[in-house]
C-alpha cells in the first residue's frame, strides 16, 4: 500500500532514508554523513515533510515500511518551455523487495501527484557509480540531459582545500 508520510512518522522515514544514505557512502563524498548526524539528518528530514511543495510517498507491506520516494514542485522560469519542474529525490526500495514493481508504483503516485500539481516535467539525479538506479530511471522513461559535477573545496570536517 502507498501513502503519504506525514511528520509523525519520521523515525520509520528515517530508517528508509538511512538505507539509502548508507548505500551511497562509497559512490562520492557528496553523500557522505558526519558521524553522530542522526539529529541534524532527522531535523532534514522533518523539513522536507513539512515542505507544502513536497510530497513523501511511502510503501508499506503489513508492518514494513518496504520503499520511499520524494517529490518536489519546483518553479523554474517562465522564459523556458518546460517551466515546471516536478523533482524526484531519495528513492529507495528495501533489497529484499525489489524487483517486484514497488518502485515503479512509488513513481507513478510521485508522477500523478506532480502531473496534478502543475509539473510539466520531471527532473532526477541518479549516481553514476549506480548502474541499477540508472537503468531503472531509465526503463520508465528518464534520459540524461546534463552531467552534473562536483568539486569539494573542502575537506569533510576541514577547513582546507582538498588536493
Amino acid at each position: 500500500m502507498i501513502f503519504e508520510a506525514q511528520p509523525d512518522d519520521i523515525d520509520e522515514l528515517y530508517e528508509l532514508w538511512r538505507l539509502l544514505l548508507d548505500m551511497q557512502q562509497t559512490y562520492h563524498v557528496v553523500f557522505r554523513y558526519r558521524p553522530g548526524s542522526e539529529q541534524a539528518l532527522k531535523a532534514e528530514l522533518l523539513q522536507r515533510l513539512k515542505d507544502k511543495s513536497t510530497r513523501v510517498f511511502v510503501y508499506q507491506e503489513g508492518d514494513t515500511w518496504v520503499g520511499m520516494l520524494l517529490a518536489s514542485l519546483r518553479p523554474g522560469s517562465a522564459g523556458f518551455r518546460l517551466s515546471s519542474k516536478g523533482y524526484i529525490g531519495e528513492t529507495v526500495v528495501r533489497e529484499e523487495f525489489r524487483g517486484k514493481g514497488i518502485g515503479k508504483e512509488l513513481f507513478e503516485a510521485a508522477r500523478k501527484w506532480l502531473s496534478d500539481q502543475g509539473a510539466d516535467h520531471l527532473e532526477l539525479q541518479v549516481s553514476v557509480h549506480n548502474p541499477q538506479g540508472i537503468h531503472f530511471w531509465e526503463s520508465l522513461g528518464f534520459t540524461p540531459s546534463t552531467q552534473h559535477m562536483v568539486l569539494p573545496l573542502q575537506a569533510p570536517g576541514n577547513s582546507k582545500k582538498t588536493k
